[in-house]
């Protein structure tokens, strides 16, 4: 950025923000959308494992969905 004076600083996604940013989505998608798929499992009488397996995977879905909406791709 310094060998462009003209350019705002808001315009580019440091790197270490963007790792950060899709760290955090990844993780949180997949750790809350399992705990809500553990709950079906206690209060809805869904089998063993289906739950948290299908909540971590709509969890990691819902979380590339927002990446690739955050970042513009």
């Amino acid at each position: 950025m310094a060998d462009n004076p003209n350019r705002e600083p808001s315009d580019a996604h440091s790197s270490e923000g963007v790792a950060g940013a899709v760290l955090g989505y990844l993780l949180a998608g997949i750790l809350v959308w399992g705990f809500l798929g553990w709950l079906a499992e206690r209060f809805l009488g869904v089998p063993a494992g289906v739950g948290i397996a299908v909540g971590m995977m709509l969890g990691a879905a819902a979380a590339i969905y927002l990446i690739m909406k955050r970042l513009g791709a």
